[in-house]
């Protein structure tokens, strides 16, 4: 059991990593940030639309 959560926490350090060196890497790392934003911001928006009524 300990060996499983210690490879558990030993892949969430790697994948945490990862995902640091690719949002922070010096040459595409900014247009990357911009473009989670910008999707973020649309999801956001679409979750605040008024749902449309139908009824059956």
């Amino acid at each position: 059991m300990f060996l499983r959560s210690r490879t558990t926490r030993w892949m969430m350090w790697m994948a945490l990593a990862a995902t640091a060196m690719y949002f922070l890497d010096p040459d595409r790392g900014a247009a990357r940030r911009r473009e989670l934003r910008a999707k973020i911001e649309s999801y956001r928006q679409a979750a605040e639309r008024p749902k449309l009524q139908t009824s059956v």
